[in-house]
């Protein structure tokens, strides 16, 4: 059984992107050919199909070695647990990454060592929350049905089905939710480079935002203990809610850095400990903030990890004039001033510039009003970083946060068929966490797809066909089509630990020479480069369409149920 990153690399690549061609390939097969041994299996004898022949298309899903029983039915010898991957989703982390921290878990006692194959296992189950924060209208059930995919009709000789709702709430009860958090640590990162489209640079340093957001929760008496509800008395939201606080940025919508709290924990206390644990996150970057985080003691934080911030202030927050020689007023319109310490001693105060302008909102009534709009920052010099730059660079904040958010909330809502909107499915605060981390992880790597198809053959040739020849931008692309069509890729199993092109072509060097198939790979298709009717200055090269054949034996599996 074939199972690595060399073999599904390809698989995983042509799964996120179709234009670059089928993942393992389509099998073509005389239906003369065709045995017919049970209604569990099929084999094929004979030779490729010739010119007229009536043929069977056939989509290989793994490859796996054979168990032939006595009246010919053929099983493979595998276990489904093994095989099943995220489809195009696991092309970021890496093929193999969930399963060895699951195996270091075990490893150094974090999770009980399991004796015994049987339906589940951990890197399943891992891989199952995941999948479930995209499937928001499906029960375990539904949701592991669309994660084994065409799996699930293979004949294995360690036989598998579709487990309880029962027997998968146990089994994630076996899982801390600190494992799946540190699967969101090597999904989390940059998508898109500094240098490219959609990214936003002030003063040579990109520019990121911090937010926080409150999801609702099952209404459990455990949740509703442990994360608590806002508000007060009789008016508390009719749910318990977590607060979850992301730095993200503005290139490609990536989310860097999360944490995780209760409903009245503050934002500012959670992102102020982020940045102390985690200063690399916010070095030579410009973070940005909005009226509720700008504090003393977590701007100080993020200058001590030698970052910077531009934040709007609400009112209400002193920001003295500092009439001092040098000082005031600035050439750009800016102003120094500064943020009163906790302490309340005048050297512990933090020096700030303020830049203040008006914009137009739309009032109550409908018609635009102007408001002042103030911002603070920590750059000190107006020079190399004047006020009109500020000003420019702020509203990355909505489509770095805000839209982020508001895609992820997508995913869930209505989860577990609550009308709700947006919630987290899980009854009990262990599984609250553990459910949130693999929600961040699933929606960073749905942009990790879109951020890799940017960089694909077909997004340079969608450039091109451009009249001003300009490369699509991550703010382009759609994160619902994105966010649908990896659950495709589970679903139809295109991607799994053997059903790769490499897998095959290995298989059939391996097999006796007694049967001939043809595999056919697709070496052009819609978007791919090509010599024929080619565009004026359409760059192409030389496609062919090579036709690899071999004397081998197979599982050839026809999907009756899709």
């Amino acid at each position: 059984m074939q199972s690595s990153l060399v073999c599904t690399d390809a698989a995983i690549r042509s799964a996120q992107f179709p234009a670059a061609g089928t993942p393992a390939g389509t099998l073509t097969v005389r239906t003369a050919d065709l045995r017919v041994h049970s209604s569990r299996s099929v084999t094929v004898a004979g030779m490729a199909p010739a010119k007229g022949e009536e043929t069977g298309f056939f989509r290989p899903v793994l490859t796996a070695p054979a168990f032939v029983k006595r009246d010919g039915t053929v099983l493979a010898d595998a276990w489904l647990p093994d095989l099943v991957r995220l489809g195009g989703l696991e092309a970021h982390p890496g093929d193999g990454v969930i399963d060895k921290i699951a195996g270091n878990a075990v490893m150094n006692g974090r999770l009980r060592p399991r004796e015994r194959r049987r339906l589940m296992s951990y890197p399943l189950v891992i891989r199952l929350v995941i999948a479930m924060t995209l499937l928001p209208g499906s029960s375990y059930s539904e949701a592991m049905r669309t994660l084994a995919g065409l799996l699930a009709d293979i004949p294995f000789t360690l036989a598998w089905h579709i487990p309880t709702g029962k027997t998968v709430t146990g089994w994630r009860l076996l899982i801390p939710a600190e494992i799946m958090e540190e699967i969101f640590w090597h999904a989390a990162g940059p998508l898109i480079g500094d240098d490219e489209p959609s990214a936003v640079m002030l003063a040579g340093m990109p520019v990121n935002a911090a937010d926080g957001m409150l999801v609702n929760l099952a209404d459990t008496t455990e949740n509703r203990n442990y994360f608590g509800t806002t508000g007060t008395g009789d008016g508390s939201s009719p749910f318990p809610q977590a607060r979850i606080v992301a730095l993200t940025a503005r290139a490609g919508r990536a989310i860097l850095a999360a944490a995780i709290g209760k409903a009245s924990g503050g934002e500012q206390t959670l992102l102020k400990d982020l940045a102390g644990e985690r200063p690399e996150l916010f070095a030579h970057r410009v973070t940005l903030f909005d009226r509720n985080f700008p504090g003393h003691d977590l701007i100080t934080a993020i200058l001590l990890a030698e970052g910077h911030v531009i934040a709007r202030v609400k009112g209400g927050i002193a920001l003295p004039f500092q009439d001092t020689p040098g000082m005031g007023w600035l050439p750009d319109g800016s102003r120094t001033s500064w943020l009163n310490a906790p302490s309340g001693k005048k050297e512990d105060r933090l020096p700030v510039r303020v830049a203040e302008h008006s914009v137009l909102v739309t009032g109550p009534d409908g018609e635009e009003v102007s408001e002042t709009c103030t911002l603070v920052t920590t750059f000190p010099d107006e020079l190399a970083v004047p006020a009109a730059s500020i000003r420019e660079a702020y509203p990355a904040r909505w489509t770095a946060s805000e839209t982020t958010f508001g895609e992820d909330k997508a995913t869930i809502t209505g989860a577990g068929n609550r009308t709700s909107g947006p919630v987290l499915r899980s009854g009990c605060p262990q599984l609250v966490l553990q459910e949130a981390w693999a929600w961040l992880t699933a929606t960073q790597l749905v942009r990790a797809g879109e951020a890799a198809t940017l960089r694909s053959e077909e997004a340079a040739a969608r450039a091109l066909r451009r009249k001003d020849a300009r490369p699509v931008t991550a703010d382009e692309e759609s994160f619902t089509a994105a966010w649908h069509h990896a659950v495709r890729s589970m679903e139809t199993t295109q991607v799994t630990a053997a059903s790769s092109l490499a897998a095959l072509a290995a298989a059939g060097d391996a097999a006796a020479r007694a049967h001939l198939h043809a595999l056919n790979i697709p070496g052009r298709n819609r978007h791919s480069p090509r010599e024929q009717k080619a565009r004026p200055k359409f760059p192409h090269t030389s496609a062919t369409k090579p036709t690899v054949t071999g004397k081998y034996e197979v599982i050839v599996y026809a999907p009756g149920r899709h």
